[in-house]
């Protein structure tokens, strides 16, 4: 649970969302996703950063440049956890019955 957790507060970002959207089904050099954004180097190289330490992207090194693409792999965890919650939608049971005696 908590490596989706910490996906998830990766993906809460609008700039990551962004990084992940452009890099669909490609692969992209740092200066190429710069390039994409609004914003400047050091702040999309901690976007990337965040992004690559919970595992979302991959990168590897071709001389100076640095490309970066997404790892489906671990973006099937989030996947699995919305199909397996949607899973769930029409079994709504109450758990634990509320009391009438109960305080707030």
């Amino acid at each position: 649970m908590k490596k989706v957790a910490s996906i998830y507060k990766a993906l809460g970002d609008e700039t990551r969302l962004e990084i992940i959207k452009m890099l669909y089904g490609k692969e992209l050099c740092v200066c190429d996703i710069i390039d994409a954004c609004d914003k400047s180097q050091p702040a999309i190289s901690h976007h990337l950063k965040i992004l690559k330490q919970t595992g979302l992207l991959e990168d590897r090194r071709e001389g100076k440049w640095i490309f970066y693409r997404i790892n489906y792999e671990n973006l099937k965890i989030i996947k699995s956890f919305i199909d397996d919650t949607m899973k769930h939608e029409t079994e709504l049971v109450r758990c634990i019955p509320c009391s009438p005696n109960r305080m707030l």
